[in-house]
């Protein structure tokens, strides 16, 4: 049975008549896993980067906050479907596509996201889920899927922690080139281990090219990080400054979090805090959903709670989230406000109205 399981989250096969499913998304996919004998993209990691444009399909019956579910026998009326999987040459032409996909759009609407996964995630997860984001959340312009290569497995941990540490270049190339698109706006999303990956990355950058960070990201959300605090101002020290709007979103409930602090014998993750004093000094906002737990490992509250959906959605895109035309947006979904500083720690209440 178990052996059955791993197929079925690493087998995602191509069903072309998905294509005339009433609910499609186009996703651009970044990616150094290797594929298996299968041709499937697995858990092993790779020194060349496979770049891709997919389609994926979204049952009829999806609702706001489930979560994706797909077999390796799918039925597109049930599941999340890969429809269509074009394989790009090269960094560079993807680019050139992410342009061209935008060229339409009103300019509001220009905006690039990129969506880099945590820990446990096989290759379908992380697309399914971006599909589903990009689905529950309206997120108009483009969405590319920074896939690394994560175990997918729950005894995976020290070796997601280095496929992380190993995907630091490949995200740094995937960055830059992006930057250089015709979109308005570059918005970078990270949720659990893809948040430090996410920092060693612009650490990185910013140790080589001081000011890059702040000049070419717009938005930065850091969802449920696991990392340690001290880490997090570690990596930040090379910077002169951060993007223009920096969220970090956090949960004093998020059991997974609690087991990642005792397996890496740490006192607290980033994606625990609920207090901004340690983070004084920097220009960010906590954004804690402690209130919107719902029994299970709260660790993808951000992505299954809809009544959280429902008021992150108001902002319609990410990026109003961050840097909303009206500064007070976030204040006004506040049941409590502290300022340390330069950070802002905002609670909100959840669907009962307790905090």
């Amino acid at each position: 049975m178990i052996l059955s399981a791993c197929a079925d989250r690493i087998t995602a096969p191509i069903q072309p008549e998905a294509l005339n499913a009433p609910n499609t998304r186009q996703i651009f996919v970044v990616t150094n896993r290797q594929r298996n004998a299968e041709g499937y993209l697995a858990t092993s990691r790779n020194d060349e980067l496979t770049f891709l444009d997919t389609t994926v399909s979204i049952p009829p019956s999806h609702t706001s906050g489930e979560a994706p579910t797909f077999k390796a026998n799918p039925d597109p009326e049930k599941h999340f479907v890969i429809a269509k999987e074009t394989p790009i040459a090269t960094l560079p032409d993807l680019a050139r596509k992410v342009s061209a996909s935008l060229a339409g759009n009103p300019r509001r609407n220009r905006e690039v996201t990129v969506f880099v996964h945590g820990f446990y995630n096989t290759y379908q997860d992380s697309l399914f889920r971006i599909a589903q984001l990009q689905n529950d959340f309206n997120l108009p312009g483009t969405v590319v899927n920074f896939a690394w290569a994560s175990a997918g497995s729950p005894l995976g941990y020290a070796h997601d922690r280095e496929s992380a540490l190993y995907s630091r270049d490949d995200l740094e190339r995937t960055l830059r080139e992006l930057a250089k698109s015709r979109s308005d706006r570059l918005l970078l999303v990270g949720h659990s281990l893809g948040t430090f990956l996410i920092t060693e990355t612009l650490r990185q950058i910013e140790q080589k090219e001081p000011g890059w960070t702040a000049l070419n990201i717009d938005a930065l959300a850091l969802i449920s990080p696991d990392m340690p605090v001290d880490l997090f101002l570690r990596n930040l020290e090379p910077f002169d400054a951060l993007p223009g709007s920096t969220v970090i979103l956090t949960s004093t409930e998020d059991s997974a979090l609690r087991l990642s602090s005792r397996i890496n014998r740490s006192s607290q993750r980033l994606g625990q805090l609920s207090n901004p004093d340690v983070l004084a000094d920097l220009p960010v906002i906590v954004f804690d959903v402690s209130s919107f737990a719902d029994g299970s490992s709260n660790h993808m509250t951000f992505a299954e709670s809809p009544a959280l959906i429902a008021l992150l959605r108001d902002a319609r895109t990410f990026d109003e989230l961050l840097a909303p035309d009206d500064p007070n947006f976030l204040l006004r979904q506040a049941e409590r406000v502290r300022v340390s500083n330069e950070a802002i720690a905002i609670q909100v209440a959840g669907p009962g109205g307790g905090t």
